[in-house]
């Protein structure tokens, strides 16, 4: 944060309307400092999309990135898997360098939009780079009802709310039974608990009960948290699996501790993918007057730099 945001926040945190007109003042000069609006407007789920996802729990949207814009994060991942020296600091994580364009993407900020709304952040982020015979060792989780408010799914006058909500994008292709993510499809909303014989690991993770999906290299898939899901062994010899796995939230919860994104690689973001990390305040969310300082928004300045003010 630059030094005379803070007094400014600090001023009026401690009830000194001169700051406020100071700020105002400043802004009225023309300080050349804007507010960053996201815009969801470019892309939208269609009916038959939202009513998948409403029914399985789960979407698969093919094809979404660019075979350079694949090449690139795919490379990445495996930097940050194998070669972690040889990356830039602003890249040693997701979303810095090549994978940055998953969080400018139309289709992401549309479904987020859906899904969640337009108040959502990003709540933590990993990388997967599964070799054949290599495959998630929890096995199936979540599913059934829930009202902890960091998974509850719910549809309300016809808006989804998904709560925690998974992304990944794969980069590379996924065939239906290679070993990609696998779901229970409505445990999402059950109102049973799920049996622990359909819990339990076993060696054919697929149908009749599991759906598995098959997608080209740059696609996305969005799935409920609350959906009982599993990552089987991989099982393809061709090439590995190759993902980078987003959580997503609204802006006024967090599951986890950290979003697990170097503080580096956070402030070389341009201003849509730094968006995704405004603080959990959702009082002060979209604060375009500046009456409060402008609280947990994007600003963006005269000279390209952001602020974002927790």
């Amino acid at each position: 944060m630059k030094p005379y945001t803070f007094c400014f926040l600090r001023k009026l945190m401690e009830g000194d309307t001169a700051g406020m007109e100071e700020l105002e003042s400043n802004k009225q000069e023309g300080s050349g400092s804007s507010v960053f609006e996201m815009d969801f407007s470019s892309f939208k789920l269609s009916d038959e999309q939202k009513f998948l996802f409403d029914l399985k729990g789960y979407l698969v949207i093919p094809g979404v990135f660019s075979e350079a814009e694949t090449a690139a994060m795919r490379e990445q991942v495996y930097k940050i898997t194998h070669e972690p020296g040889n990356l830039a600091p602003h890249e040693k994580t997701v979303p810095g360098g090549a994978s940055e364009v998953v969080l400018r993407n139309p289709a992401v900020k549309g479904a987020l939009n859906t899904l969640i709304g337009p108040d959502v952040r990003l709540d933590n982020q990993f990388v997967v780079w599964r070799e054949k015979g290599m495959g998630d060792s929890q096995g199936p989780h979540q599913g059934g009802p829930e009202r902890n408010p960091h998974f509850h799914y719910h549809v309300s006058d016809s808006q989804i709310y998904s709560a925690l909500t998974r992304m990944v994008v794969e980069l590379n292709p996924v065939g239906r039974r290679d070993g990609g993510t696998v779901f229970l499809p409505g445990s999402h909303k059950s109102n049973f608990r799920i049996p622990a014989s359909v819990r339990t690991k076993r060696d054919d993770m697929y149908e009749p009960l599991f759906d598995a999906y098959e997608c080209p290299a740059g696609s996305l898939v969005f799935f409920s948290e609350n959906t009982c899901h599993a990552g089987p062994v991989w099982n393809n010899p061709d090439h590995p699996r190759v993902a980078i796995l987003f959580a997503f939230n609204h802006i006024g919860c967090r599951w986890h501790r950290h979003h697990n994104v170097a503080p580096e690689v956070i402030e070389g973001l341009g201003p849509e993918a730094r968006w995704y990390f405004r603080d959990i305040w959702p009082w002060d969310n979209n604060d375009k007057s500046g009456r409060f300082g402008g609280r947990n928004v994007v600003q963006v300045h005269a000279d390209g730099s952001l602020t974002a003010s927790p």
